[in-house]
């Protein structure tokens, strides 16, 4: 079980940091959202400017990146992706 959890962790930072470049803006000012359509099989889209709703699996990028206290850039939150995979597989 909890590879299933790293890599569904691992697939989700590597799709918010590759939605980041794509966008060219810093997280901060990031509107879009992405919905995570298959935890299992690590699929998931951007849905365009929407406000996160968990219950429909769409997450504001902004709301998956926090601060990183050295660097202070706005980076994606692997502990979120965490929380989040908890929900698909436990």
């Amino acid at each position: 079980m909890l590879d299933l959890k790293t890599d569904f962790v691992n697939a989700l930072e590597s799709f918010v940091k590759a939605e980041l470049r794509a966008s060219g803006e810093p997280a901060d000012y990031n509107n879009e959202a992405i919905r995570i359509v298959d935890a299992r099989n690590h699929l998931f889209v951007n849905v365009g400017r929407q406000q996160t709703d968990q219950e429909l699996g769409i997450y504001s990028i902004r709301d998956l990146c926090h601060v990183d206290e050295e660097s202070l850039e706005t980076v994606p939150d692997r502990m979120r992706f965490l929380s989040i995979a908890r929900e698909y597989f436990d």
